[in-house]
């Protein structure tokens, strides 16, 4: 099965008609038959001159499936640029449907709308705000742990033993950490 085919069910649920309808179109040529399949070009490009389609009566055409295309780098794109999407190949182009661009503008409307929903009930936060948090967490616990032989060095020295050492370094992190902890918790936002 090709992807640039589709059956003829599928074209004539698409172009809102009877499968007759697309029979008798692929009979007189106006839609190039693949086999028993329909030729996925050759019927969207019969789609865009239907005269007899009743809009508001028959479902709006999906737009075919094309790879993603990265936003213009700097200000709005030019019309031109908003009515093509350019294949992975980057060799052809093809002109959108009304309806297509019109579901596609439709679509980034949506997603945006949803991301600022999700901003507002902070089910997502800034990325750079959780760095921003995450190391201010990071640092207090680094002041903590290097201040530790400043304030302790006279009770280190009194350890006879490396393992009396390793003892009492361990119970002092520990111990730092643990206030760390206790000292009113975290400070990440809401929802991190």
């Amino acid at each position: 099965m090709s992807n640039d085919t589709i059956t003829q069910s599928e074209a004539a649920r698409r172009a809102g008609c009877s499968r007759t309808t697309i029979q008798k179109h692929l009979a007189s040529g106006r839609i190039i038959a693949d086999g028993s399949r329909v030729n996925l070009i050759s019927f969207n490009e019969w789609l865009e001159t239907r005269d007899d389609v009743q809009h508001g009566v028959q479902p709006d055409v999906q737009p075919p499936l094309h790879p993603r295309v990265q936003p213009a780098p700097t200000g709005a794109p030019a019309p031109e640029q908003v009515a093509h999407i350019v294949s992975s190949q980057g060799e052809q182009s093809q002109l959108l449907s009304f309806n297509a661009a019109r579901t596609l503008e439709q679509n980034a409307k949506a997603r945006l709308k949803q991301l600022e929903f999700d901003e507002r009930s902070k089910e997502v936060v800034e990325v750079a705000l959780v760095a921003a948090t995450i190391g201010k967490e990071y640092a207090a616990v680094r002041r903590k742990l290097l201040a530790l032989p400043a304030e302790h060095s006279p009770s280190i020295h009194r350890c006879k033993t490396v393992a009396d050492v390793q003892e009492r370094l361990r119970v002092l992190i520990t111990r730092a950490l643990e206030e760390l902890t206790a000292d009113g918790g975290s400070t990440l936002p809401k929802g991190v």
